[in-house]
């Protein structure tokens, strides 16, 4: 059976481990990062939608910022994200294209002159979506509800992790992960365990990360889901 290192934060993490699981893989749990609440209240002011990037921006949110966003137009990026809304109570959702970029243009394109989007995200977030909004001529204004933070492990915790076998595939989901990745490798008792280790990432943005490491092998997978994560795996 070959082997997975899933880095995602929870509950993420144990989503994937359950999917690998179905699909043959033994997944290997060791998150890089991990989100925490911040204390997002009511946003004030009048907004035509609200847009999200981020299950975990929904996840983490209170149900007092929430509750007077529930009668708009929500747009999310993935399907994931799609199911995190209509759970905590948005009725209308409409799905991007995987990433934000691609979820800005539904934005734009769906949007009557003078719309005030709120962005429901997190401290620690890509660019792209907020980029295009600007450039698209959109006014939006930000509501942080969840920020992302390093995990940290003992050497000796890693080396024992490490020992149990050779890991076949590493999975990265986000640039955040991948930073975390590579300080990890930068400890020599660490690196040659994944000498190995092809790394599936799910954009060419976090791929990027890892363009010093040398001849590690890594791979990204043609669309910003899981799907596409895994349909790279089961080719590699």
């Amino acid at each position: 059976m070959k082997t997975v290192l899933v880095t995602r934060p929870q509950p993420g993490a144990t989503r994937t481990s359950e999917r690998l699981l179905c699909s043959g893989f033994l997944p290997l749990v060791l998150p890089l990062t991990e989100i925490v609440s911040l204390p997002a209240k009511k946003a004030a002011g009048k907004f035509s939608a609200v847009a999200v990037t981020s299950a975990s921006a929904l996840r983490q949110a209170s149900d007092e910022a929430l509750r007077p966003l529930l009668n708009l137009p929500c747009f999310v990026v993935g399907e994931a994200t799609a199911a995190m809304a209509r759970a905590r109570g948005f009725e209308t959702v409409t799905t991007g294209d995987g990433d934000g970029a691609s979820l800005a243009q539904t934005v734009i394109g769906e949007s009557c002159a003078g719309a005030r989007i709120l962005y429901l995200t997190g401290r620690v977030r890509a660019p792209d979506f907020e980029h295009a909004l600007r450039t698209g001529g959109v006014h939006f204004r930000t509501l942080m509800s969840y920020d992302t933070v390093s995990v940290s492990y003992t050497t000796d915790f890693l080396l024992n992790f490490f020992n149990r076998g050779k890991i076949d595939y590493c999975l990265l989901y986000s640039r955040w992960s991948a930073e975390e990745f590579v300080r990890m490798l930068g400890q020599v008792e660490i690196a040659h365990h994944l000498d190995n280790t092809s790394i599936l990432c799910l954009s060419n943005r976090i791929a990027d990360v890892l363009s010093g490491l040398g001849r590690v092998s890594v791979r990204v997978a043609n669309k910003p889901n899981e799907d596409a994560l895994f349909e790279l795996m089961q080719r590699a």
